[in-house]
């Protein structure tokens, strides 16, 4: 769907600069209410490796992206700045919170059942199945922080975002 959006930009004519983020650190968020009543948290990604990186890390770049301008026809690729597995994930959430985390590997037809059981419309699990499957098809994450050094961003570790969210994870306020 990404592609499909760029090409779209690219074709119309106009400046553009596409920043293009690896997976969000917000999207453990979802799993908060799970990891607050449980202490666990539900994924098919076994020992994948993500490299997150925080919404925030990403809306600086933006930022400074349209204030300064440049960078026109250029793709900014953007990651966390580390590679974790969901294990290292538990851990930065237990680190935060000061209290036990533990991810749990499931089949990706559980996780499926788990989206939609959780409300989640169809047509979106089935673009989350998708991503699943490419990530599964490549299990090594890179970390890539030419783009935050360029805007002079400072990268947000993991344990970092989930301080900010700790309360939401089950943590003390």
């Amino acid at each position: 769907m990404h592609e499909e959006v760029e090409r779209y930009l690219e074709a119309v004519g106009m400046a553009w600069t596409h920043l293009r983020p690896s997976q969000f650190m917000q999207v453990y968020l979802r799993d908060a209410p799970t990891i607050a009543a449980e202490g666990a948290f539900y994924l098919a990604l076994g020992e994948t490796e993500l490299s997150p990186v925080d919404v925030e890390d990403i809306a600086k770049v933006a930022f400074r992206l349209l204030r300064d301008g440049g960078h026109a026809g250029e793709s900014l690729d953007m990651t966390g700045p580390e590679a974790l597995t969901m294990t290292d994930i538990a851990a930065r959430i237990s680190q935060a919170t000061g209290k036990p985390v533990r991810y749990v590997d499931v089949s990706p037809e559980q996780r499926r059942r788990n989206l939609l059981a959780a409300g989640i419309p169809a047509s979106f699990a089935d673009a989350l199945d998708e991503q699943l499957a490419e990530r599964r098809r490549r299990p090594k994450s890179r970390v890539h922080l030419a783009t935050h050094e360029m805007f002079g961003v400072k990268p947000t570790p993991f344990v970092e975002f989930a301080r900010r969210h700790a309360t939401a994870f089950g943590g003390g306020a």
